[in-house]
């Protein structure tokens, strides 16, 4: 009996570590693996490349197709509804930074900035000054024309001849048809002319006319169609800011074809903080039954940092009532992500930068993808494991505030051994309850630093409650005082031993249990 309560002074303040230490991992797990959206699924890793790039996506077959560059080339992975890989196909090509790429039925066909080439063969088949590689066709840009391509006949068709060489030129495809808008600017302002592409043929829809504030210039435009409709996301950037840094800001507007539109300003707010989302990119513009829908990265709040804070991540946002915005976020990684692409109304495709490979993650908001995406995986219990070891590293910090507790009893204590030698020699049991009052006292009075506002914020219900600070540091005094009394017998402690077990017992389980939310 003497022998297990000499291993009680041990064995029950492990087990106390340890279940904190459990429930700080599980509420890790839970921020990490955190959905992010309540109607979205968490991330699926559907797989790697080595290129920052956007993937390209399609449908073969009635499933969905997703085309990506390796180091060696072209991979184009095929999916069935529940988005797992039924087959893969590779495709030999030299890849640079600038390789684009089209898969048809029956030939691909790839571009480095000079040229467009045969994959077979590898032969050059024109020079280009752009490619716009579409859903169902290919169409590219040489000198002041535009040509649609036919991959499978390797013939060029030309659909257009620009009259300014310096315009440029966006191209959509939707289930309704293929659409091409130029942009000129003008004297007046930016000029769009919109075109629809039938059987090679291409059909004037009307012009419009808008210009921007004096100190904002246009850096992006972005289009979508609508029956005899359009409409138009454009971005422009601060000249000058005061604050020295780069400022975009965001414009939209829908208008019949032939009108001008009347460009309101649009604000994107970040579902889960009172920010706004920052540095908003690779935008693009669709159309579904809820109305028009923007699909970016942007940099908003995530839990799943080792210190939750901002990182890029993929969002979406339907506009409703010309400027208003609805935001859901669509990815939650640690990662930065890169390129959303949509796969359908339901499913978005993007990048998370890596080291070497970059991951090809996918969310969707159908409930089999939900379903699968709902499982431990090693990702999650390795984001967790590192965010645990992190956060209890830096909880080590709560020991230098508990300084000033146990610097108090800590006095006490030289002050009896100079004083009263005696009570110390003969192990007065006053001299043991004194000191562990004035270390409590000095705890209560000073507990603000360790128990900030901001640690309360960041620390799980359980711990943050009102009062907390008092009943914990009260709780886990009995506790420690509990363990001491139960094995301090069997050793034979002195009371300086035995004050010095229970404060370093009590800052131990603050430690571990607070000092993890500290920074």
């Amino acid at each position: 009996m003497k022998s297990w309560r000499g291993k009680f002074v041990w064995l029950l303040p492990t087990i106390i570590v340890l279940v904190a230490v459990s429930l700080l991992f599980s509420h890790n797990y839970q921020e990490v693996t955190e959905q992010p959206d309540e109607n979205w699924s968490r991330a699926l890793d559907i797989g790697t490349t080595p290129v920052l790039r956007a993937p390209s996506v399609g449908i073969s077959e009635g499933d969905a197709s997703v085309s990506f560059l390796t180091e060696d080339g072209i991979q184009q992975n095929i999916y069935n509804e529940q988005f797992e890989m039924k087959e893969h196909n590779s495709y030999d090509i030299p890849v640079d930074k600038f390789t684009q790429f089209y898969i048809g039925e029956n030939k691909v066909i790839y571009t480095d900035y000079y040229s467009m080439y045969d994959q077979d063969t590898g032969n050059k088949i024109t020079d280009i000054q752009a490619f716009y590689p579409l859903d169902t066709m290919a169409f590219y840009r040489n000198e002041d024309k535009i040509y649609s391509f036919d991959v499978d006949e390797s013939d060029s068709e030309e659909l257009l001849s620009l009259e300014n060489p310096k315009a440029s030129v966006h191209m959509s495809e939707t289930d309704a048809g293929t659409y091409l808008l130029t942009d000129e600017v003008t004297s007046s302002g930016n000029l769009l002319k919109y075109y629809q592409v039938e059987n090679n043929n291409i059909n004037p829809l009307g012009e419009a006319t808008f210009s921007v504030k004096e100190s904002e210039q246009v850096n992006d435009i972005q289009f979508a169609t609508k029956e005899n409709s359009y409409q138009l996301l454009v971005t422009t950037i601060q000249k000058q800011s005061q604050s020295g840094k780069i400022q975009n800001h965001y414009y939209y507007a829908e208008a019949p074809f032939g009108e001008n539109p009347n460009l309101s300003r649009v604000n994107f707010k970040d579902p889960y903080s009172t920010s706004e989302l920052k540095e908003i990119s690779d935008l693009s513009i669709h159309n579904t039954d809820n109305g028009p829908v923007l699909l970016f990265k942007a940099n908003g709040w995530t839990d799943t940092l080792f210190r939750p804070g901002p990182q890029f991540n993929i969002y979406q946002a339907t506009i409703s009532e010309g400027t208003s915005t609805t935001i859901t976020r669509l990815s939650n990684t640690p990662s930065f992500s890169n390129f959303p692409v949509r796969v359908n109304n339901q499913t978005v495709l993007w990048v998370d930068h890596g080291g070497e490979d970059h991951n090809l993650l996918l969310a969707s908001s159908k409930p089999e993808v939900i379903e699968r995406a709902d499982q431990i995986t090693k990702q999650g219990l390795l984001l967790a494991s590192g965010k645990t070891i992190g956060m209890l590293s830096s909880g080590l910090f709560a020991l230098i505030i508990s300084t000033f507790w146990f610097l108090w009893p800590l006095l006490f204590m030289i002050f009896i051994m100079f004083s009263k030698a005696d009570a110390l020699d003969q192990d007065r049991s006053w001299v043991l309850y004194t000191g562990i009052l004035i270390y409590l006292v000095a705890a209560i009075v000073a507990k603000d630093p360790m128990f900030s506002d901001a640690l309360l914020a960041r620390a799980p219900d359980y711990l943050s409650f009102p009062g907390s600070p008092i009943l914990f540091l009260l709780g886990f005094a009995g506790i420690a005082y509990g363990i001491l009394k139960t094995g301090a017998r069997s050793k034979d402690w002195s009371n300086p031993i035995q004050l010095t077990y229970f404060i370093g017992m009590h800052i131990l389980f603050i430690t571990v249990f607070f000092g993890p939310y500290l920074m």
